[in-house]
């Protein structure tokens, strides 16, 4: 059972975990198990919340320096990237990379090869590409309120996935730790917290249509994780945390104008 103590310390552990924004001070029991670093699991699309308001802020100062379209998309998508080590990014680029193999033990081995390959890179291309265009699609009076949504949902659909699949490597990294942690009350509180932003903000039809293609995008992804790799990785994680935001990014591009 976490502590009251533990919870107030888990959105800034949380933001530790998610982010390279310095963070100091957290003690060190914070982070037991029966401390913050469960707790934090939900708050995991708060940070993403953090992410997209630095992300809003580049764009709008893109539009203030007259910038063209596509280079305030570009650095917007860039701005996100870099808040986040884009590690996220770096999960989708494996698996991509991990589609080549037929075999699941070699699809694992060239998944944690640190080395972008052919597939990988024309991965992150079709990604970082879809998200600009989208990002250029949307009405910038929109433009905030469809990046917490996309950044919020991406981190929001690491949760079902840790609870529903296994862990796909004998070998169990960080990521794993972090990932069996997860129980119906995160995933519960981080769904309310969602549900209750994106709705605030972009009205309850469209952010709960949004939230279903998270959702279906995450079902997805996982029942190809599990038939190709058996299970999940934190790669895994990563790759489903930008396709969900890539799709809500669409989506909104879409429904919002």
């Amino acid at each position: 059972m976490t502590t009251l103590k533990g919870w107030l310390w888990s959105p800034l552990i949380a933001l530790q975990f998610l982010t390279r924004i310095p963070v100091r001070g957290v003690p060190d029991w914070a982070y037991d198990e029966a401390g913050g670093k469960q707790a934090a699991l939900a708050f995991f699309p708060a940070v993403g919340m953090v992410v997209a308001t630095i992300a809003a802020g580049v764009y709008a100062a893109g539009q203030a320096l007259g910038l063209n379209p596509l280079a305030v998309a570009v650095l917007t998508v860039t701005a996100s990237a870099m808040v986040t080590g884009a590690f996220h990014e770096d999960g989708l680029a494996d698996v991509c990379d991990g589609l080549g193999p037929h075999t699941r033990e070699d699809a694992l081995r060239v998944m944690r090869d640190s080395r972008i390959g052919t597939f990988g890179g024309v991965g992150l291309w079709m990604l970082l590409t879809l998200k600009a265009s989208a990002i250029m699609s949307l009405e910038p009076g929109r433009l905030w309120g469809a990046l917490v949504a996309a950044h919020m949902l991406a981190r929001w659909s690491s949760l079902p996935m840790s609870m529903a699949l296994p862990y796909a490597r004998e070998a169990k990294g960080a990521n794993a730790g972090i990932a069996a942690l997860v129980t119906w009350r995160e995933t519960l509180i981080a769904t309310v917290i969602t549900l209750a932003v994106i709705g605030r903000w972009l009205g309850m039809v469209h952010g709960a249509m949004l939230f279903l293609g998270a959702v279906a995008m995450a079902a997805a992804t996982g029942w190809f994780y599990r038939k190709k790799f058996g299970g999940i990785t934190g790669d895994c994680l990563g790759a489903t945390n930008q396709l969900a935001e890539a799709t809500t990014l669409l989506m909104a591009a879409r429904l919002l104008h």
